[in-house]
């Protein structure tokens, strides 16, 4: 499973927040053992185990370090993403001569299309090159902007970065992400809006959606189908077998082996994946013109395709936006309550007689009243492996190739484990109908896994047994296997993209700016921000010579880049729209 990384804090900070959790689970661990000691005592009342100067100390020593506990430095917001980078003196990639002497701006990969980067490329490699290849090469260049404008590719072929669509560092999309719960996310955003039949000409494809396209497909096609085969190979024996350490044959195969290296080459290049999607988000790529900023990511005037949406999707789609932190509360946050509510105001909107609409409302008032009469010890439910810091997220990934102990019942005593560590109150209750969602999805992940788990274990010894009974050994590939294979993939790239989901978009009607776009928003107002800065500096270029005037200026409007509309003047021919897409996407609908 893809952790999602957040944002890098300061090594003070990280010591300080270390020694915290430290100070919190010795604290844990002391309460425990009083509340044994107490419950061991021959007249079953409580036993002394601290002096009342001892608890005082105590209490004033935990109190003394919360007051000096220095306080976090805030998540950095959109705008002030943009703004460094935009203060940046050196862009990664050389400036194209084309723009040299022209008015450029610092930028990001989100804002640094692909026909930039060929440009900058270009001229760097230029100089180097013999000069037998120096005399076609600007024609070859030509060539290429010619063949990258021509190239069309559906925009639900495209994935892209949460902080590129406006959301902030600390925003849940970009945390609790996969490759596939990413694109996922950025369809339906797409679908919402009516974009669904863009066609983004190669050239103007940005870096970053590049860079995110390119680790999706990489991990679909070859990521996650070698970790499924890694589980179900057929290789049988140990290296331990017929030697000194025969013992450890069981526990060390040459599958188990196979598993540890694919593992370690996924982790690798999601780490890889992390460092160069990161750099590129968070640095000066490139110094680009306005009108090469606008083309960035900018769909086709000509081209569009005819990709029909199901209802259902589209349903789902408009009800939806990019979860924020501040203004918008992602849907995993909402109460299972919550969802109740709004499944029967559905349901009733399906009926047609009142007396149907009442019978919903009736059982919606009993599965309600239920739910509150219902007490849940939601700190017992064990901390999501998305949630996990650095060390427990290397041991859970360690701990699946250790026979009996790895997998499910480590990763749950991790996650009871990092409740504990940051304080929470395993005996606390919540009723049902305050339970969040998330948690609910967390639940069900851990009982699908413990119940795999358990499934394969003795699945696998009753299985080994009843075939050696019937004298058949040395199957290449068990039911018990493949089944225990089938349900991890379903859990994993099933179960837990759905999760990502859920917390990475909201309600549009929870938006408390009333835009509806959620996190969207911030880019919405940094577009028209930008636009106005744009004509307040051409219009002060323009009466810079002449003397001063008192005519009125253009009035600020929303980014031209979002309201003009395709040039008329174009050379191009209009292209008749295309059915369908110019290759297959698997669950385009």
């Amino acid at each position: 499973m893809v952790r999602g990384g957040g944002r890098d804090h300061p090594a003070a900070v990280g010591r300080s927040r270390t020694g915290t959790k430290w100070l919190v689970r010795v604290t844990a661990v002391t309460t425990l053992c009083s509340v044994f000691a107490a419950g061991a005592t021959g007249n079953g009342t409580a036993a002394v185990v601290a002096t009342q100067a001892a608890h005082q100390q105590q209490v004033a020593t935990q109190a003394a370090q919360i007051k000096t506990k220095p306080t976090t430095r805030p998540a950095e917001t959109y705008d002030e993403r943009l703004d460094r980078i935009g203060k940046s003196k050196r862009s990664l990639l050389a400036t194209p001569k084309e723009n040299l002497g022209k008015e450029t701006s610092c930028v990001s990969a989100e804002f640094t299309s692909l026909a930039v980067v060929y440009d900058s490329l270009f001229e760097s490699i230029l100089p180097s090159l013999p000069p037998q290849l120096k005399q076609n090469a600007y024609a070859a260049r030509a060539q290429a902007h010619r063949d990258m404008d021509q190239m069309n590719v559906s925009t639900l072929a495209i994935s892209d970065n949460p902080l590129a669509l406006g959301a902030d560092s600390d925003d849940p999309a970009t945390k609790y992400r996969t490759p596939i719960s990413q694109w996922i996310v950025v369809q339906l955003l797409k679908v919402r809006d009516g974009k669904q039949n863009d066609a983004i000409p190669v050239s103007r494809i940005t870096l970053m959606q590049a860079v995110e396209t390119a680790w999706l497909y990489l991990f679909t096609t070859v990521v996650a189908p070698a970790r499924v085969l890694s589980q179900i190979a057929p290789i049988q024996g140990s290296p331990f077998e017929g030697t000194q350490l025969s013992a450890l044959s069981d526990f060390i195969t040459w599958r188990s082996i196979l598993q540890i290296g694919v593992s370690a080459s996924a982790l690798g290049a999601q780490y890889t994946y992390q460092a160069i999607a990161s750099s590129m988000i968070n640095q000066c790529v490139a110094r680009v013109t306005k009108e090469q900023k606008d083309d960035a990511g900018r769909p086709s005037e000509t081209v569009r395709y005819n990709i029909p949406i199901p209802a259902i999707v589209q349903d789902i789609a408009d009800q939806l936006a990019l979860a924020d932190n501040k203004t918008c509360a992602p849907v995993g946050s909402l109460p299972l309550s919550r969802i109740v509510t709004r499944t029967s105001d559905y349901a009733q909107t399906m009926v047609t007689t009142e007396a149907q609409k009442r019978n919903i409302r009736n059982e919606t008032k009993r599965i309600l009243s239920t739910m509150r009469s219902t007490p849940i010890p939601h700190n017992l439910i064990p901390a999501d492996p998305a949630d996990f810091n650095t060390a427990e997220s290397i041991a859970s990934y360690i701990g699946t190739i250790i026979p009996y102990v790895g997998g499910a019942p480590l990763d749950i005593a991790l996650g009871l484990g990092h409740n504990i560590g940051q304080g929470d109150n395993l005996a606390a209750t919540v009723p049902l109908a305050d339970l969040t969602v998330t948690k609910g999805m967390t639940a069900a992940y851990y009982s699908l896994y413990l119940s795999l788990y358990l499934f394969s274990t003795a699945g696998g010894l009753v299985e080994s047994a009843g075939l050696g009974a019937a004298g058949i050994t040395g199957l290449p590939i068990t039911p018990v296997r493949l089944l225990n294979a089938a349900g991890s993939a379903a859990i994993t790239y099933g179960l837990v993209n759905y999760h990502n989901v859920i917390r990475s978009m909201c309600l549009r009607e929870d938006d408390t700016t009333g835009a509806g776009l959620g996190a969207e928003q911030n880019k919405k107002l940094r577009d028209a921000k930008d636009g106005v800065r744009t004509e307040k500096a051409a219009d002060e270029k323009a009466l810079a010579p002449a003397a001063p005037t008192t005519s009125a200026r253009v009035p600020a409007g929303e980014d031209r880049r979002r309201t003009a509309t395709p040039s008329t003047t174009s050379k191009k021919p209009a292209i008749t729209p295309v059915p369908g897409l110019p290759f297959t996407i698997p669950a385009a609908g």
